[in-house]
């Protein structure tokens, strides 16, 4: 039987500590490959992909946590249509990226993925036969059917 190991909460310490980092030390900059593993090794009981996950879903200022309106869903569907790739993956960092881009507003990684797999869950849940459906097939049912993307 494998050791289950819980890793410990983020403190407002170390919170704080990651703001200051990232925002007014300007970690982004200092070290563009990987701030987050800089800052590890400062508060090494964080790992580095915690601290990246910490810092893009809840303390990067200006995060836009309100549910996606009607456009972000469509932008969401029609750019996993459009830049789905090999072995159906979908590389959601771009996603965000171009959203931002898009809609002028930074949005935490969690959204545009919670939106997508509940969407697909819906769908799947439609469908009559337990046929296992890919994202592209998925994909192909949302076009006729827009109204099922509220």
């Amino acid at each position: 039987m494998s050791k289950v190991t819980k890793e410990p909460l983020f403190t407002e310490e170390a919170e704080n500590f990651i703001i200051d980092c990232m925002v007014i030390q300007g970690y982004e900059t200092l070290y563009p490959n990987n701030p987050f593993a800089e800052i590890e090794k400062v508060i090494p009981e964080y790992k580095a992909k915690r601290i990246r996950q910490r810092w893009v879903d809840k303390l990067k200022p200006g995060l836009n946590r309100n549910p996606l309106n009607k456009e972000e869903k469509e932008f969401v569907v029609q750019w996993i249509k459009k830049n789905l790739g090999s072995n159906d993956e979908i590389k959601w960092k771009d996603l965000i990226s171009e959203m931002e881009e898009e809609f002028h507003t930074l949005r935490p990684d969690n959204i545009p993925k919670n939106y997508w797999y509940t969407l697909k869950r819906k769908l799947l849940s439609k469908i009559s036969h337990n046929e296992e459906l890919t994202p592209l097939q998925i994909l192909s049912l949302l076009s006729p059917n827009p109204q099922l993307t509220g």
